[in-house]
């Protein structure tokens, strides 16, 4: 890592340099706006000093033409009623950088919420404020903070950590003929007894796992037991499927649970401690920074919380920098990028959002024109608390952008999302993500043949598990499963992605899949190690009523046949008559060891569910699909499950019968001799058989997760309990 780590530090460096020779201005809360800005204290006098906001430290920076260098905020807490924009009158240049930051050793607190006071009692437990004078958006009043912890929204069922993942739940009793995409019958009575709807949602996952929403609730006829929402969803609402609702004042019945009547502006909330010297805050601004159209922006060392959407924006900038913040309770993302090039987020701890983590999009499909933009070295977790479905830690799009050295962690749904050409992503650690879905991974990517050029290298994933409906529950009528691990895999390159590079990164505890080639071609799974991964690899196609129609409308949509798309990734001209094929992908200088031989993972670990597997192939192209040289260990002989592509000839081979068929001729079953693995240290002592390998290269551990350096917001990362759940977990449920 010291040569990435060295390059980081001096670009962001020069980034950060702020000089001398040129004007300066501070913040601070003992400041006035009437004053200069060019001091750090008030003088003696109090006639001058800093200024009292960013808005008017912009102004003045503005001002200041070429001689601006930076902003220095001193220490403390600074409410923004609106995010401060900058745009291209605030920009620097690629050697005079314009830096706002926080003051050196001391803690900003830049917060778009507007503090609650004036409890009083509504009713038991409950207290209530007048809100009146906050001036809360209207229709954003899903988010509360108490403590600096977000509240639950008034619901039932109740929320149970307990209980199964995502906590409390109720369940479809069943579908509504027609109407199956806005309505369903419920069980018991509940529902029926409330007398007020104006705000009620419904938090749902309509059909399949791998898709949930919020929805507004348009009518509950207690006669029939059924709810209807205001739209149709995009999917039909099926029995067994999960939901709670929400926003419900006549279920404020628990500690932490708050409802706001934007009507009578006032807020109701059980709270969970005393109210007395804690803070409460409703989320009023949007944002907390919006560039647009800047350059040569660095913003450094900011805690920002507290909005109601994206809390930090850069749209069409190009050199500009968010780093060393602490990102939190938001209810969009932490930090996004759109357009422009060239631009970093770095160092940054990013947590408790609504939607996800970090967005970066930027470049040109169509030509290929780099976007260059990175997210590094920070650490993502237990985020996408209200929208939980494809609201990632990372979501990559457009061309040649780099995700590297983050940590990302505990998420409902998929750590790094990506679509588009030639991204870069390497280095990072992913763990307990899919937490609460399925038919996803740590890594995902899908639908198009022409997003290639993607690289995957070098990372740690672990512990991905997945949690899902599994169907309706043997012997047991009305009654529904769900199970975990469901559906969950490492790297997912599902529905014909090709093109793309695994290399070099380390698998353990990803008891479904390690990688998942969905249909796709032209994929090299590379010098990876998989640990207890059963199997390590599965190929399969897609099917005929898939939507091949879309698929063909975005190749010709890239001119596929013409430069740069034919110069660049020629494999597109090889397709041939029969592009569903999943064809020349390869199996290379892996190592894959594992133990158990009681189920075969993709959908469960169930013991006794199936015989174990190294590769699941369902099909592949045995003409074109290449495995050579690799260790495997396992206790007996290894497994393979395989079928060939538009063949009925699916069979379970013994090793040697798989051999025999001219795979893995010169791959070896053997001990990969890891340095520790009980304390998951799988170094490779140097006399492991990997080594003999042709090409074989040692995993760069020491490259993955976060490093240290004077942009990360915090060191060391705290401590994280790794906890194996791999062990198959059933929950019997009813709709009652």
């Amino acid at each position: 890592m010291q040569r990435v780590v060295l390059a980081a530090v001096v670009t962001l460096a020069a980034w950060c340099a702020v000089a001398e020779d040129g004007v300066n201005l501070f913040v601070s809360n003992s400041g006035n706006d009437a004053w200069s800005g060019r001091a750090a204290e008030p003088n003696a006098e109090k006639t001058d000093g800093p200024v009292a906001t960013l808005a008017r430290a912009r102004d003045l920076l503005r001002a200041a033409g070429a001689a601006a260098r930076g902003v220095y905020v001193r220490g403390g807490v600074y409410v923004l009623r609106e995010a401060l924009a900058l745009g291209k009158e605030d920009s620097g240049a690629p050697d005079r950088v314009i830096t706002w930051q926080a003051y050196p050793g001391e803690t900003v607190r830049l917060t778009g919420g507007a503090a609650v006071t004036g409890f009083a009692t509504h009713s038991g437990e409950v207290l209530k404020a007048d809100v009146s004078a906050l001036n809360v958006p209207a229709g954003r009043e899903r988010q509360f903070f108490f403590n600096g912890e977000r509240q639950t929204l008034a619901r039932w069922p109740n929320k149970d950590a307990a209980d199964m993942p995502g906590g409390k739940w109720a369940f479809v009793a069943s579908s509504v003929g027609a109407e199956k995409s806005k309505s369903f019958h419920y069980a018991g009575d509940r529902p029926g007894q409330w007398k007020n709807l104006k705000d009620a949602e419904i938090s749902i996952w309509p059909n399949y796992n791998w898709w949930q929403t919020i929805a507004p609730v348009a009518a509950i006829d207690a006669a029939d037991k059924k709810v209807t929402l205001s739209a149709d969803l995009p999917y039909t609402i099926e029995p067994g499927r999960r939901y709670f609702f929400q926003n419900l004042l006549e279920e404020l019945d628990a500690p932490g649970e708050w409802y706001l009547d934007a009507a009578s502006h006032t807020l109701y909330f059980w709270p969970p401690a005393p109210v007395e010297g804690v803070e409460a805050v409703l989320p009023v601004a949007e944002g907390i920074v919006r560039m647009d159209g800047a350059a040569s922006i660095a913003w450094l060392g900011f805690t920002m919380e507290a909005v109601t959407g994206d809390v930090a924006v850069m749209k069409d900038c190009e050199g500009c920098l968010i780093g060393r913040g602490t990102v939190r309770n938001a209810g969009g993302y932490g930090v996004v990028v759109r357009g422009g090039k060239g631009c970093r987020v770095a160092g940054c701890d990013i947590t408790a959002t609504g939607r996800g983590g970090i967005v970066l999009d930027g470049g040109d499909r169509k030509t290929l024109t780099p976007g260059g933009h990175v997210a590094e070295n920070n650490h993502i977790w237990r985020v996408a608390d209200l929208w939980q479905t494809y609201e990632t830690g990372v979501n990559i799009s457009g061309v040649c952008n780099r995700v590297a050295n983050n940590l990302i962690h505990d998420l409902p749904h998929i750590g790094i999302l990506l679509t588009g050409n030639d991204h870069v992503i390497e280095s990072n650690e992913i763990h307990h993500v899919c937490l609460q879905g399925s038919d996803n991974g740590a890594f995902y990517m899908g639908r198009d043949w022409t997003q290639r050029g993607v690289k995957v290298q070098f990372n740690r994933v672990h512990d991905v598990y997945g949690f899902g409906f599994v169907g309706p529950a043997e012997g047991d009528a009305g009654k529904y499963v769900y199970a975990a691990p469901h559906q969950a895999w490492g790297i997912y390159l599902d529905d014909c992605t090709s093109g793309v590079t695994v290399l070099g990164n380390l698998f353990y505890r990803v008891p479904l899949c390690g990688v998942m080639i969905g249909g796709g071609r032209d994929n090299v799974v590379d010098n990876n190690v998989f640990v207890d991964c059963v199997p390590a690899l599965h190929i399969d196609d897609r099917w005929d009523a898939y939507c091949w129609d879309v698929m063909q409308q975005r190749l010709d949509a890239m001119n596929y046949k013409e430069p740069p798309y034919s110069e660049r990734y020629p494999e597109l001209l090889k397709m041939g008559d029969d592009p569903r094929k999943p064809a020349n992908n390869q199996f290379v200088r892996n190592v894959v060891a594992y133990s158990r031989d009681d189920y075969r993972g993709l959908s469960t670990t169930k013991a006794g569910s199936a015989e174990a597997v190294i590769y699941n192939l369902s099909p592949f192209d045995p003409e074109s699909t290449v495995f050579s040289s690799n260790i495997i260990f396992h206790p007996a002989l290894p497994k393979v499950f395989c079928r060939s592509y538009k063949k009925d000839d699916a069979a379970t081979l013994e090793w040697l019968q798989w051999t025999d068929r001219g795979f893995d001729k010169d791959s070896e079953l053997a001990d990969p001799k890891f340095m520790n693995a009980a304390a998951d240290d799988y170094t490779m002592k140097k006399d492991s058989p990997a080594f003999k390998m042709k090409e074989f290269k040692a995993i760069p551990e020491w490259r993955m997760g976060l490093y240290k350096d004077e942009f990360r917001a915090s060191w060391p990362p705290p401590n994280q309990e790794i906890k194996d759940a791999s062990a198959h977990t059933e929950w019997v449920v009813a709709p009652e």
